[in-house]
């Protein structure tokens, strides 16, 4: 004869239901019954099944729904489950684990980026303008709890500060002669030495025999040298590289590469003793579950400290790996909370410090004189809410609008009426998937967008909506391609992604056919925007390890102009856009860097065919707010009596608390 459960009296005990007791029988076959003998909800002894272990046997044939237990095996479950342990006598004051704290390390809200904790986590370097609007970040050193101060001046482009083994110097990268380099100084300040030309990205292993660094020359990729620079050789086989970080234990490389541009890139481990290379596949989980790394990452023993962007904003994130292989396990754990934007994380000695900034990226607008081009007036905010935002694409008359934003928790693409203000969001197929990389037609009726797939190939196909219809078709299944700016109803100009030197593409949108359109040897191509009147082509070209020039070429959809016949605009600025006359080449100068922008300058076309006339002016001084060139495409664009820029206040502090 079958026993009834035997509930226990106490907190949240209950009797069996009748009916369970005494007639009970051995077995039982299916979840109803299962959860009468136990006196629950089916949906609750199921998810005790999956979460607790309650022991519930399934039949060995097709329908795996068929389902029985045994009532001794459930009495016993129960009971084991409910035995209360008898308590712990609290732990002596020494010996309790305090509530990990967040520690506030700098108190400037400036522009910040980059932090690296000292072996001991009792410095930090980074880099900063030090709370002042418009000057050039420099390398900054801070004892934890003490007063910070320069160790650099005059330097362009710092960037990566890393301390030595024994936390004597600070390794780092900047501009000079030219291109990025690596260089070296005394942690508290003196005269910096020159360790690597075209390189960027160094770090010092722990026990202080060598150095890693990106190379920005052939043959580009990671290379290893001894501790004075010397002696450099090739490790790994592995492309796009952009970061390097040494593990605890001097013997292996964390890298942030591919190794063929179809693959999606991801972080992976470098032997450096030689070895194949292991991919963590910690991108690849992140992207399933929608999370975006924006910086780079920390390694922390068994973990691999993030900032990505997802729903709840960007944060920090640890992903705990395989100690044998270096895999992924498990799900990335959130470290830092709130909406604020978390990001560039350091580890060192049990301890994590990461900036924490204000995250406010939206799109403002100032109005503009349609005659001379010039701005007037104060700023004016268009929208609000934490989350990224890029890509502003307009019509050919400039009254509608289109952008992608994750402000509202997904990646969405918006379309905005100028006139009215008013805003809907983009919800044709596919369903399910983020869209971005918008581009609105000439006439607005068409929209072209672009879908991320997850997994380790890098697949992007484009497709293009009918914004009157609202239905969607896909052109094509994998373009290798992001859109960017339509040419007419027909006819898409796109950029190549994935690989080291991006390019310029024509997509026919009808049958999916591309041709290229423009190309370099040995410059990527980027941001292209075709002037309104159709004769000129406006990007950017960046050598590796050098600062973006704008440039113009003739236009043509038939022809491809050579290099000769490119003209220079400016040699240290990026994203250009175009007045609606074409009279006008607006761009971002790389001011105060490369990442973050403060002066929007332009250059006077010719009606006569021979390119910009006249010297370059300021057409507006960016101070609280700022252009986040850090995000990929965030050019700003005209409408006819206004400029629209994606503008972000990204001034923070950095924060400290114990990893465990």
């Amino acid at each position: 004869m079958a026993h009834p459960v035997r509930y226990p009296q106490g907190v949240g005990s209950e009797p069996p239901p009748k009916g369970t007791s005494s007639g009970a029988r051995q077995r039982l076959d299916s979840w109803k019954e299962i959860a009468s003998h136990l006196g629950r909800g089916i949906r609750t002894v199921q998810r005790w099944e999956r979460d607790e272990g309650l022991p519930v046997h399934r039949l060995d044939h097709i329908k795996r729904g068929t389902v029985y237990a045994d009532c001794a095996e459930l009495t016993a479950w129960w009971e084991r489950r409910s035995r209360t342990p008898a308590p712990k006598p609290a732990p002596p004051e020494t010996e309790r684990r305090a509530v990990p704290q967040l520690e506030r390390v700098t108190s400037t809200s400036a522009v910040t980026f980059s932090p690296s904790l000292s072996s001991d986590g009792k410095m930090i370097a980074y880099v900063s303008d030090g709370g002042q609007d418009g000057e050039t970040p420099q390398i900054w050193l801070q004892q934890i709890g003490g007063t910070a101060i320069r160790v650099t001046s005059n330097q362009i482009e710092c960037a990566d500060p890393s301390f030595s083994h024994d936390d004597t110097r600070i390794i780092f990268t900047a501009h000079g002669d030219g291109g990025l380099n690596l260089y070296e100084t005394p942690a508290f300040g003196g005269t910096p030495r020159l360790l690597k030309r075209a390189a960027k990205g160094g770090r010092l292993s722990p026990d202080g025999r060598s150095l890693a660094y990106v190379s920005l020359e052939a043959p580009h990729g990671v290379r290893v040298a001894a501790a004075d620079a010397t002696g450099d050789r090739i490790v790994g086989d592995l492309i796009d590289v952009s970061f390097v970080i040494w593990s605890p234990a001097s013997r292996h490389l964390l890298v942030h590469a591919h190794p063929r541009p179809d693959l999606e890139p991801d972080y992976w481990i470098i032997p450096v003793d030689g070895g194949s290379a292991v991919n963590t596949g910690v991108l690849q989980r992140s992207r399933e579950l929608g999370l975006f790394v924006v910086s780079s990452p920390a390694w922390a023993d068994d973990a691999v400290i993030f900032a990505a962007a997802g729903r709840n904003g960007v944060g920090v994130y640890r992903q705990r790996l395989d100690r044998d292989g270096f895999h992924a396990v498990g799900a990335p754990e959130p470290l830092s909370r709130g909406t604020e934007l978390s990001w560039y994380p350091t580890v060192a000695a049990g301890r994590l410090a990461f900036v924490s900034a204000h995250g406010d990226m939206n799109l403002w607008s100032i109005a503009i004189d349609a005659a001379s081009g010039q701005p007037y007036g104060p700023l004016r905010r268009l929208t609000r809410g934490p989350g990224i935002l890029s890509h502003l694409t307009v019509t050919a008359d400039g009254r509608m609008l289109a952008y992608f934003s994750s402000r509202g928790g997904d990646a969405d693409v918006y379309v905005r009426d100028l006139d009215s203000g008013s805003e809907t969001i983009v919800s044709t197929e596919p369903a399910g998937v983020g869209k971005g990389f918008p581009a609105l037609s000439p006439s607005g009726r068409q929209l072209a967008f672009g879908v991320r797939m997850s997994g380790p190939r890098a697949s992007r196909p484009l497709f293009v909506a009918d914004l009157t219809t609202g239905r969607s078709r896909q052109i094509c299944e994998n373009c290798g391609a992001r859109s960017r700016q339509w040419l007419d109803e027909r006819y898409l100009l796109v950029e190549t992604f994935g690989s080291r030197l991006n390019r310029f593409l024509v997509i026919d949108t009808m049958d999916g056919s591309q041709r290229d359109l423009l190309g370099s040897a040995d410059r990527s191509l980027s941001n292209p925007r075709v002037s309104a009147d159709g004769r000129w082509l406006a990007f950017d070209a960046t050598t590796p390890g050098r600062v973006p020039s704008v440039i113009v070429a003739p236009f043509s959809l038939t022809s491809t102009p050579p290099e000769t016949e490119w003209i220079v605009v400016d040699e240290r600025a990026s994203h250009p856009f175009w007045s609606r006359d074409s009279r006008l080449l607006y761009y971002l100068a790389t001011t105060p860097t490369v990442e973050l922008r403060g002066l929007v300058r332009a250059r006077r076309m010719s009606v006569e065919p021979g390119g910009p006339e006249g010297d370059a002016f300021t057409v507006l001084m960016l101070r609280e707010m700022l252009a986040t060139t850090l995000v990929t495409g965030t050019a700003p664009i005209a409408a006819p009596d206004q400029i629209l820029l994606v503008l972000g206040d990204v001034r923070g502090d950095i924060w400290m608390m114990d990893l465990d």
